[in-house]
């Protein structure tokens, strides 16, 4: 009991959780053997998905930029005009940009975090545990769920900062200043709970892969699980939501839509990153449900506690009485 109790109390931190996941990346020879064959198909598509996305990109920008001067006052009418000529101009672009993120690529990153997760843990546990063939479908169950509360959520903010803006920019000098402020003060506290609730909806995702949960079983048993551990989730959600926009970033910068190896190598990147989350995803549920158990063994221990204590003023009691009814039998 006291070496479980020990144990118990090891809580990793932030960088603990990134020094164990690399150690078990980097100390395992088949697991990087086998995350690479896995990561495959998605390596594959991507750089398909990625030649079209910087492509669409660029041609979206160049066209913003050619309606839009840098001296040009944008009001919501004219940002409302530059909307539809973009959606009329780049119809087929968008829509194939939509499905294939939807269907092919959610499907191929999932099937790779379904290897990865499975395989870093039988790493972490010496071949205790396997998954089934039942574990992916309610793992594909609970990335549906997922993925509608994510796409809902970015749509809903970027609809809300696209208002915010067009009324900000028809305000007076003064005006705009307060408003300003409140609204990056607001902004910056919508993204901190994305990137909060992002890390509890990732966390689902290795509970249904792991645990028999799926769907909103899994989003609640892993927001049970991340609670009080929510700043851990954050940095972790945003270290690579920074590395994916950095990733993305430096190949439009550099322009790897054009040159066939600088896709391959920023594609090649991004899958290892990739498989590096849901190692870190997978030690980060372990963390916290040891964090849980621990809390369950100390309120055990506690309840044993104030049970001896109770115990302990009871027995002088019972004695003395026991004592005083041998005097009133002898007498």
């Amino acid at each position: 009991m006291e070496s479980n109790h020990t144990m118990l109390k090891q809580k990793l931190g932030f960088f603990d959780t990134f020094k164990q996941a690399l150690s078990l990346i980097y100390n395992t020879n088949y697991f990087i053997l086998l995350t690479f064959l896995s990561s495959l198909p998605l390596f594959c598509f991507s750089v398909y998905y990625e030649l079209l996305l910087q492509r669409t990109l660029v041609q979206i920008s160049e066209f913003v930029r050619q309606q839009h001067p840098s001296n040009y006052h944008h009001n919501w009418q004219t940002l409302l005009h530059t909307a539809a000529r973009m959606t009329d101009k780049f119809p087929n672009n968008l829509i194939q940009l939509g499905f294939l993120y939807v269907v092919p690529l959610h499907l191929l990153e999932l099937c790779t975090a379904f290897v990865t997760v499975n395989l870093a843990l039988t790493t972490l546990a010496e071949g205790k545990k396997t998954a089934s063939k039942a574990n992916f479908r309610g793992t594909l169950v609970t990335s549906i769920w997922v993925l509608f509360f994510s796409t809902c959520t970015v749509l809903g903010s970027v609809w809300l900062a696209s208002i915010y803006y067009v009324i900000l920019n028809n305000l007076g000098y003064n005006c705009k200043l307060y408003f300003g402020v409140l609204y990056r003060a607001a902004c910056m506290a919508l993204l901190a709970k994305y990137l909060e609730w992002r890390s509890i909806w990732n966390m689902a995702i290795v509970v249904s892969i792991l645990e028999d949960a799926n769907g909103a079983n899994a989003l609640i048993l892993s927001a049970h699980l991340s609670r009080g551990n929510e700043r851990q989730g954050l940095l972790i959600t945003l270290v690579f939501s920074v590395l994916g926009l950095a990733l993305r970033w430096s190949g439009l910068f550099f322009e790897c839509y054009e040159r066939g190896n600088g896709i391959f190598a920023q594609v090649g990147l991004f899958c290892m990153v990739n498989v590096v989350k849901w190692v870190v995803y997978m030690v980060y549920f372990d963390n916290c449900k040891r964090r849980i158990l621990k809390k369950k063994v100390d309120m055990e221990m506690g309840k044993v506690e104030r049970s001896n204590l109770r115990t302990e003023k009871t027995e002088p009691a019972d004695n003395n009485s026991s004592d005083c009814r041998t005097k009133l039998e002898t007498e």
